[in-house]
Order: C-alpha cells, then structure tokens, then sequence
C-alpha cells in the first residue's frame, strides 16, 4: 500500500512550498542577476519574469518559446524580451519533480552559479516540494529518431526515464557515454558542470559569449586533456545528460521511456522535443491519479 501510494503521489503535479532566491552572473553576459523562485499554481507550468521590464508578459518554458540555441536556450515573449541559458534550472526542476515554478529574474540571462545544476538542486530543496493534488501529464515515448548532421537523437519505450548520452572529444579523452534516470540525479547528474575548450574562450568572447565563463564554472578542456580537475571521468558526457533534460522539460510533462543521444547539443536535443510533440505529445499520455 505505502508502494502504491508513493507511486501516485509521484504522478501528481508539485510546485514549492516557500520563495527561494540566488544570485550570480550570467555565463554568456557576465552580468550580474538575481532570481526569485516562486510557487505557482496547478496547471502553470514553468514561466520567466522579467522584472527589470516591467509590463512585459511572462515567459512560458515550452518548446514554441525558443528562439535561440546556440550555447544554451533562450526563450523569447512576444515583446522582444528573451530569458536565456535556461536549461540548468529547468533541468534542476525536471530532476526533482517540479512541474510549476514562476522565475522572476532582474537580467536576460540566469546565472551560472558554478556551471552544474546543482546549485538550482539545493535552492529547490531548501524551498520544500508541494503537492499539488492534480493530475500530472506524462508522456509515454515509444520510438522515433531524428539526426542533425552527425548527431542521432531517439526515444524507445521503458518503465522508467532514462537518458543516455555519447560524446566524441579529441584525444586522449575520446569518446564518452554515460547513462542515468532520476533515481540518480543528484549525486550522477546535477553536479556535472558545463564544459567548453580553451581554445574557444577568445573567439567566443568576441562574439559577445562566455563573458561570466571561467576556471569556477567551467571545465576546461584543452590539447591534453582536462585543465581543470573534472568531478567525474565522464563529466562532459553526465552534463549533456543534465542539458537534454532540461531541454526536455520544455514539453510541460513528465517523460517515461529511454531517451539516447549521440553527439549532440541543444539544437538536436529541440529537435527531438518536437517530434515527440507530433507524434506523442498530444495521443500518447498518462494521467497520474490526484
């Protein structure tokens, strides 16, 4: 009985109990930025507010929003305001079973906070999880794959979410796979930080990118290796693993099947989102019970 009552409790809709805030720069701007994370109500999902543009509306997490995937997603509002580099909190929200946040924000950009999850993990749970006594959606994956240049991107059946994750860095580190569910999100997932080469960082900051990157929230790869001591062997391939769910959020729903990637990144990961819109969002879903 205790079994089966945590079941359906796992299928209802959670939000917080109590306001959390975090400050911190911008990866890719450098500026600083604080974020309020607040409770919402059943059926909201997850919304951006930008409160340094005031009167502008909010900004829902899900896959229409996007406007830009390059070196993170950015949501854009019908007004021309956008939020960017999402995904390490929706990913955080994703692990932890949170399906309705509102995120107010004085910036374009949340912070990188120390390039992993895990910062957003411990604001979450210092703000308690609510249940919401209403329905949560999950979508049921059966298979599909989409590709994207070299990248493969696909979905099959499975009791659990599960996601597995390949990427291919040049020698001596080579190829990586790593593979987690929930069940292992904190200690295997959150804490994987974002990862970048040494090479780029010049290039990347003329372009007006990685401004608030540095040795403290990013690990560094360059010709030999890693130039910064890594928190996993596979780190780079657990924080893509952290970057897919996140992105995977964005279809307002809890997800039941495997999920595996190789050698992609956000514009693949969006790719996917959208094909499992078209073929299971709306004809393939569970309700848990409230």
């Amino acid at each position: 009985m205790l079994a089966e009552a945590r079941a359906r409790a796992a299928l209802t809709q959670r939000t917080i109990r109590q306001t959390v805030t975090l400050d911190g720069v911008g990866l890719h701007t450098g500026a600083p930025v604080q974020v309020r994370l607040e409770a919402a109500a059943p059926g909201s999902g997850i919304v951006f507010v930008r409160r340094d543009r005031p009167g502008t509306a909010p900004i829902a997490a899900v896959v229409d929003a996007v406007s830009d995937t390059r070196r993170g997603v950015t949501l854009g509002g019908g007004e021309g305001v956008t939020v960017a580099t999402v995904e390490h909190l929706l990913s955080a929200a994703a692990g932890l079973g949170i399906d309705n946040l509102r995120v107010d924000l004085d910036g374009p950009e949340l912070p990188a906070l120390d390039g992993s999850a895990a910062g957003f993990v411990r604001a979450l749970e210092e703000a308690g999880a609510v249940e919401q006594k209403v329905a949560a959606r999950v979508i049921v994956l059966g298979v599909t794959e989409v590709a994207e240049g070299r990248g493969r991107a696909g979905t099959r059946p499975a009791e659990e979410f599960r996601v597995t994750y390949t990427v291919d860095l040049p020698a001596p580190l080579g190829e990586q796979s790593a593979s987690a569910g929930l069940d292992a999100y904190h200690e295997a997932v959150a804490p994987a930080r974002t990862w970048g080469f040494a090479e780029e960082g010049a290039a990347l900051r003329a372009r007006g990118l990685a401004r608030g990157a540095g040795l403290e929230n990013v690990l560094v790869i360059g010709p030999g290796g890693y130039l910064t001591p890594p928190r996993f062997p596979d780190e780079p391939a657990r924080h893509k693993i952290l970057d897919v769910i996140g992105d995977l959020a964005l279809l307002g729903a809890r997800l039941r099947g495997h999920v595996e990637v190789a050698y992609g990144g956000h514009a693949l990961h969006l790719a996917l989102a959208r094909e499992i819109v078209r073929r299971w969002g709306e004809t393939r879903q569970e309700m848990g019970e409230g």
